[in-house]
């Protein structure tokens, strides 16, 4: 394709044949995937196809291919390397939660300090609870009444329980969401 030369119906067969390789082998050049580059590939070929009308007459599509190509790579790499920061955060909060599995495990101490902080924690966010709602939740999850003991006792139904049960964990959930790791062990330990 030339400058000045607008991509018809007719032609964009011919196009699509003639090109498409030759593009995927400059997407793989960069992205070094043979899937991502032909999904690269396509989707610029349809990007163009779809833009072809909006392209001003003196348009050398070729060269605007090339560079819808390469900015498709440019997005696919930059998400590539989210994905990484992201896995290597994951990894890193995977691996704090496990040291601090294993010092709980190993430091009887430890474990007396780390458990009271978390009581004290856990107290606190339910201290901010309705007094109906914190004392189900308590009585529930605490105290390992069954929701039909507690259903009886306040003379109302399961499903009022459920509810009171469902907003208190919400509850303690968004107030604890930067301790979650330490909670997840501590629930699992001693409620679990």
């Amino acid at each position: 394709m030339t400058p000045g030369e607008v991509l018809s119906e007719s032609d964009f067969s011919a196009f699509y044949t003639t090109y498409y390789k030759r593009f995927i082998r400059y997407a793989h050049y960069y992205v070094n995937q043979i899937q991502a580059a032909e999904d690269i590939t396509h989707d610029a070929i349809l990007y163009c196809w779809e833009n072809r009308n909006k392209l001003p007459p003196e348009t050398d599509v070729l060269g605007y291919m090339s560079l819808i190509v390469k900015n498709k790579c440019l997005n696919h790499l930059k998400h590539l390397q989210v994905e990484a920061d992201y896995g290597k955060r994951y990894a890193e909060l995977h691996e704090w939660e496990v040291r601090a599995r294993i010092m709980t495990l190993e430091d009887e101490h430890y474990a007396d300090i780390f458990t009271s902080e978390i009581k004290r924690i856990v107290k606190q966010a339910l201290a901010k609870l309705p007094e109906q709602t914190r004392y189900i939740f308590e009585q529930h999850r605490f105290k390992s009444r069954s929701r039909k003991e507690v259903a009886a006792e306040l003379g109302v139904s399961l499903q009022k329980i459920d509810y009171h049960i469902n907003k208190a964990t919400r509850h303690l959930y968004n107030e604890l969401k930067d301790y979650s790791p330490l909670l997840t062990i501590f629930f699992q330990v001693f409620f679990g």
